[in-house]
C-alpha cells in the first residue's frame, strides 16, 4: 500500500516529525526519484536532531532537484552545523546562484566565511545581503496616494538610511518612465514635505519650482522602509553579524554601532 502523502503533510503541519519520518522513508522506497520526499524527510530529521540523516536526505534531494534554492539553503545550514564548512560554503553559493535575492543564504554564507576566518569576504556578503533585502522591500512598495502616512521614528542607528536610499535609487533605476528625481533643498520644497500634499509613498511632481519636472523624494518612503526593516528579523541579523566581523577585524567602535542598531531594529514580536 502506498503512503498517504496528505497524511504525512498533516503530521508535519502538526510538528509530529517522529511520526512522519517512518512514513516518508517508506514513501522514498516507493518512489526514490521524487525529490520532495527526500526533502521532507530531511526536514523531519532537522527537527528530530538527526543531523547526519538530515544531510543525507537533503544531499539526495539536491541531486534530484538541482534548481531549488531552498534545498541548498537547508543543506548548507546542516553542513555548517556539522562543521563541514567548505561544503557548506559551496551549498550556500549554489543557493545564491539559483536565487541571487536569497537574503538568508547571504547570512549563512557570510557566517560560514566568518567561521573560516575569511572576514573580508564575510563583510562583503553581509553587504550583499543588506542590498538584497533593500531591493526586496523597495520592490514590494507601491506608489499609491492611499498609502498611510507613517510618523518618523527617531533612531540612534543610521545605517538603515543608507539601505533605504540604496533601495530607492535601485527602484528608480529599474522603473520605467522615471526621468528625474531630487531631494528637496529650498524652502518651497521643504514646505511641500511639511504639508499634507506629501501623501503617497515615493514622490510627487513639483511644477512650481524653477527646475520644472523635478521630483521630490518623499519622507513617507523612508518611514515606510524603516517600519518594514523593523518587521524583518533579517535586517537585525545582518547588521549584528556584520558588527561581529568588524570587531574581529579590529574595528571595535564601528562594531558597537552595528550592535546597537541590530538591537534597536529587533522585531517587537
Amino acid at each position: 500500500m502506498s503512503v498517504d502523502l496528505a497524511r504525512v503533510a498533516e503530521l508535519m503541519d502538526s510538528k509530529r516529525w517522529g511520526e512522519a519520518l517512518p512514513l516518508l522513508r517508506q514513501a522514498i522506497d516507493d518512489e526514490p526519484t521524487d525529490w520532495a520526499r527526500w526533502y521532507m524527510a530531511g526536514q523531519c530529521c532537522r527537527f528530530t536532531d538527526d543531523l547526519d540523516d538530515e544531510i543525507r536526505y537533503l544531499t539526495r534531494a539536491a541531486e534530484l532537484k538541482s534548481d531549488e534554492s531552498g534545498i541548498f539553503q537547508g543543506l548548507a545550514t546542516a553542513l555548517q552545523r556539522r562543521g563541514r564548512l567548505n561544503e557548506a560554503g559551496t551549498a550556500y553559493g549554489r543557493a545564491l546562484e539559483i536565487d541571487p535575492e536569497y537574503v538568508v543564504a547571504y547570512i549563512g554564507l557570510a557566517l560560514t566565511q566568518q567561521l573560516t576566518g575569511d572576514l573580508d569576504k564575510a563583510v562583503h556578503n553581509y553587504d550583499s545581503g543588506l542590498k538584497a533585502l533593500a531591493r526586496r522591500i523597495a520592490k514590494s512598495m507601491r506608489n499609491d496616494r492611499s498609502n498611510p502616512i507613517l510618523e518618523a521614528r527617531a533612531t540612534v542607528g543610521q545605517r538603515w538610511i543608507e539601505q533605504a536610499a540604496y533601495g530607492a535609487l535601485w527602484l528608480v533605476s529599474v522603473t520605467p518612465d522615471i526621468e528625474t528625481m531630487a531631494w528637496p533643498t529650498d524652502e518651497s520644497a521643504r514646505e511641500e514635505e511639511r504639508g499634507k500634499r506629501h501623501e503617497g509613498l515615493y514622490w510627487v511632481d513639483e511644477t512650481d519650482l524653477p527646475n520644472k519636472g523635478v521630483r521630490l523624494f518623499l519622507p513617507n518612503y523612508f518611514n515606510t522602509f524603516q517600519e518594514q526593516l523593523r518587521r524583518n528579523r533579517s535586517y537585525s541579523d545582518l547588521v549584528g553579524h556584520r558588527g561581529t566581523a568588524l570587531e574581529l577585524l579590529g574595528n571595535a567602535e564601528e562594531a558597537q554601532q552595528h550592535f546597537q542598531e541590530a538591537t534597536e531594529f529587533l522585531p517587537e514580536n
